[in-house]
C-alpha cells in the first residue's frame, strides 16, 4: 500500500502526541487539520494548558466536535491525497468518512497489538511487570468499534522495551509521547517518499484482552492475600496520573501514592499485613507479608494529606464488600455499553 503524494493530513482525537506531530508537519509545509472532541479539548495537557490552547499555540486549523460522523466540514476536507491519522479518538467513524479516505486513514495504537487490548493498558502492564512495549498504525474499518474492538490490518509497527525507572503509569505514559511522535513522524516521511507499506493482518492467537478500569472501583488493596512485592505493583499501577490505590484506615478511606519496597532485616507475617510500624520525615512505613513497604502520598477523597492524622500501630484494612466489588467488572462493561 502507497500513500504518497500526501497534500493534506488530519489528525483525530487528542494527547501531546498530536501536538508533537502538528509541530512537526507545519513545520515541513503540509497542510494540516485537526479534529477533537470537547473532552479532549479541555483535558490539561501540561502544566497550564489544555489541548486547545496548545493547538492555538502552533496556529493550524482545528474543529471541536462530539460527532464527527456529523460534522459538516469533514467531507470537504479529505481529498484523493489526504492521509488521516486517529490518536485516541473519541469517534468510530461511518462508512462515508471511510470511503472518502479509500485506506487511508488509519489508527494510531500505544500498545503492541494483539496484546493488552481493551483499556487501563499500562495499568495492567505494571501489574503483570510487562517490559516489552509497542506501537502500531492500522486501517480503520468499519467493524472497528473504538476503544473496544480492533481488527483493520497493520500498516506498521514498532517495538521496544521499558526501563527499569519507568514504574508509574505517568512514566509510560511520558515514553510513548515520545515514541510515538518520533513512530508517527518516520512513517509519514516514508509514505512521502513512496514507501510501499505491506499490510499484516492481527495475529488473534496471540491477543490479549483486559478490561477498563475505574480508580473508585477497582484500586482496592488487600492486604490479607498479596505479598509485599504484589502490592507495591499495584499501588504503583494506580498512581500517577491516576487518583491512588485505595484502601481505608480507621473511619477514613485514603488514597495511597509513592510507595518503596525497602530492605529490612525483619521478616512480616501475614497477621501483620497492613499494620503501620513507623512513621518518619512525612513517610508511613507499613508491614505486609513478607516485607516492609514506605508510603510518601496519603490522601482522603478531597486530596487532603492525612499522614498527619494517623498513629504506628493503626491498620490499613479494606472491607470485604470493596474486595468483591474490586474483581468483577459489570460496572466497566456498563458504562461502556459493551455489555448489560
Amino acid at each position: 500500500m502507497k500513500y504518497n503524494p500526501i497534500d493534506k493530513i488530519i489528525l483525530f482525537g487528542g494527547s501531546l502526541t498530536i501536538i508533537g506531530l502538528a509541530k512537526w508537519i507545519k513545520a515541513e509545509s503540509i497542510e494540516l487539520r485537526i479534529y477533537t472532541s470537547r473532552r479532549h479539548a479541555k483535558e490539561k495537557l501540561t502544566k497550564d494548558k489544555n489541548l486547545e490552547e496548545l493547538i492555538q499555540e502552533i496556529g493550524v486549523k482545528y474543529i471541536v466536535t462530539e460527532d464527527i460522523n456529523a460534522e459538516g466540514t469533514i467531507h470537504s476536507e479529505i481529498t484523493v491525497n489526504t492521509i488521516g491519522i486517529g490518536i485516541g479518538e473519541a469517534w468510530s467513524f461511518d462508512s462515508k468518512i471511510l470511503n472518502a479516505f479509500k485506506g487511508k486513514l488509519l489508527d494510531f495504537m500505544g500498545i503492541p497489538l494483539p496484546r493488552y487490548r481493551g483499556g487501563a493498558h499500562y495499568t495492567w502492564m505494571i501489574l503483570g511487570s510487562e517490559v516489552n512495549n509497542g506501537m502500531r498504525l492500522q486501517v480503520i474499518n468499519e467493524d472497528m468499534i473504538q476503544g473496544s474492538f480492533d481488527s483493520g490490518e497493520i500498516v506498521d509497527s514498532i517495538d521496544y522495551k521499558m526501563q527499569s525507572s519507568d514504574e508509574k503509569p505517568r512514566d509510560f505514559f511520558a515514553r510513548e509521547v515520545s515514541e510515538s511522535i518520533e513512530f508517527i513522524k518516520q512513517f509519514l516521511e516514508n509514505a512521502v517518499n513512496g514507501k510501499d507499506y505491506k499490510l499484516r493482518n492481527i495475529d488473534e492467537s496471540k491477543s490479549i484482552f483486559f478490561p477498563r478500569l475505574f480508580t473508585d472501583i477497582h484500586a482496592w488493596i488487600d492486604w490479607r492475600y498479596w505479598n509485599c512485592s504484589q502490592i507495591v505493583k499495584f499501588i504503583r499501577a494506580f498512581d500517577e496520573p491516576y487518583m491512588g490505590a485505595r484502601s481505608t484506615i480507621g473511619e477514613i478511606n485514603v488514597r495511597i501514592k509513592g510507595v518503596k519496597e525497602l530492605q529490612d532485616s525483619n521478616y512480616y507475617h501475614p497477621f501483620q499485613a497492613g499494620l503501620i510500624v513507623r512513621i518518619h520525615n512525612n513517610s508511613v512505613f507499613v508491614a505486609t507479608s513478607g516485607g516492609l513497604i514506605s508510603i510518601d502520598s496519603l490522601q482522603d477523597n478531597e486530596g487532603i494529606s492525612v499522614i498527619d492524622k494517623i498513629q504506628v500501630g493503626q491498620r490499613f484494612f479494606t472491607p470485604e464488600k470493596k474486595l468483591q466489588e474490586a474483581l468483577t467488572f459489570k460496572a466497566v462493561y456498563d458504562a461502556s455499553g459493551l455489555k448489560k
